[in-house]
């Protein structure tokens, strides 16, 4: 009897814990089967704002440009070229080639009318400024002492003259002066002022160089001598080395 109760009991409780397996196990599928919840709705996104409506008038135009204004690009510029064409080197230039190179120089002195003191020098004369101008090198003695000067030479077409400078170790001045060239294109002549040591003044001097060929050119400077009437002052001859 006992162990039929026992059985009885055991059958019971086995029969309870089946169905209590079988029913957590309904739940279980059921809830895997269970539909995933839809996520939660997300509210429209305003309406775009409407574009401005186009103004009732239309847009003034642009104020037009006045008649004289210069463009901000491009387009001649007429004191820029008036410039450029003055300062081109010219047949004017050309004509100072040939006194270019290394030249020898026999010295002649007019202390007094007629009596000549000479003396030895040699010139160096290059190109500058792209052919704008000449300038000298010159090197020899005065009275037995060293003598050096220096000479810049060209043509301004503005003034359409020659012009020169001169300055050396016997003086403080720079000694400035125009000229011309004759037809020919071979005698240059030079006016200019230099001081005169004995009287404190300055007094008109003339130079004039004369081309003899392409080795040779001669230099006669011109002033006025003590009896205030133009004589020769100094000859140079230069010979190309």
């Amino acid at each position: 009897m006992k162990v039929r109760n026992l059985l009885s009991a055991f059958a019971v409780s086995a029969g309870l814990l089946l169905s209590v397996s079988a029913f957590a196990q309904e739940k279980k599928e059921e809830k895997k089967a269970e539909p995933a919840k839809p996520a939660a709705a997300q509210p429209a996104p305003a309406p775009a704002k409407p574009a401005d409506k186009p103004a009732d008038k239309p847009a003034a135009p642009a104020t037009p440009a006045k008649a004289d204004a210069k463009p901000a690009t491009g387009g001649a510029d007429p004191g820029m070229d008036a410039m450029m064409k003055a300062g081109m080197p010219g047949e004017g230039h050309a004509k100072l080639k040939g006194m270019e190179g290394n030249w020898d120089a026999a010295v002649k002195m007019y202390m007094s009318p007629g009596a000549p003191t000479e003396s030895k020098a040699t010139a160096t004369r290059k190109s500058i400024m792209d052919g704008r101008f000449i300038v000298e090198d010159y090197s020899g003695d005065f009275m037995g002492m060293p003598f050096k000067g220096m000479g810049i030479f060209g043509y301004d077409n503005m003034q359409k003259k020659y012009v020169s400078t001169w300055l050396d170790n016997m003086g403080t001045g720079i000694m400035n002066s125009t000229g011309t060239v004759d037809a020919t294109g071979k005698i240059f002549t030079y006016t200019g002022d230099s001081a005169d040591p004995m009287t404190g003044k300055m007094v008109k001097m003339t130079m004039v160089t004369t081309i003899i060929d392409d080795k040779k050119h001669t230099f006669v400077m011109n002033g006025p001598g003590p009896d205030g009437k133009d004589a020769k002052m100094m000859e140079i001859t230069y010979t190309r080395k």
